[in-house]
């Protein structure tokens, strides 16, 4: 989707100083990107939602068959709902916000669960 440092996994995360579990746990990957970063698809799909929504900006929601993936802190978008894409097509630009240029992706199957995005994004 972007390339980065990833600065956030994916489940139960620690506070690095304190070591206690902090809630809600993450249900993708953030990654540290350049200002105005392009995110591209990670597969072929439909895209079903453009929103804002709170904690995660302006998101974009793809769906590909069983499974859906989530593109959030977007700046610019360059889909609409409905909007056929590819892989590899750009769908927008990544937002700097609190000082921060950070992406944040998820994937979720079709009955909800979250996926783990490492498993899928790790070159094959």
């Amino acid at each position: 989707p972007a390339k980065g440092p990833l600065t956030g996994r994916f489940g139960k995360q620690y506070h690095s100083v304190y070591k206690s579990l902090q809630l809600p746990q993450n249900n993708g990957v953030s990654i540290a990107v350049s200002p105005d970063s392009e995110v591209k698809a990670v597969f072929n799909g439909t895209v079903v939602q453009i929103s804002v929504l709170p904690g995660y900006h302006q998101c974009i929601l793809i769906q590909h068959g069983g499974y859906f993936t989530l593109y959030s802190k977007m700046k610019n978008v360059y889909v609409k709902a409905g909007d056929k894409v590819k892989t590899e097509q750009a769908l927008g630009t990544v937002d700097t916000i609190d000082g921060e240029t950070v992406f944040h992706f998820e994937i979720w199957d079709d009955n909800t669960v979250p996926q783990n995005p490492e498993s899928w994004l790790r070159p094959r």
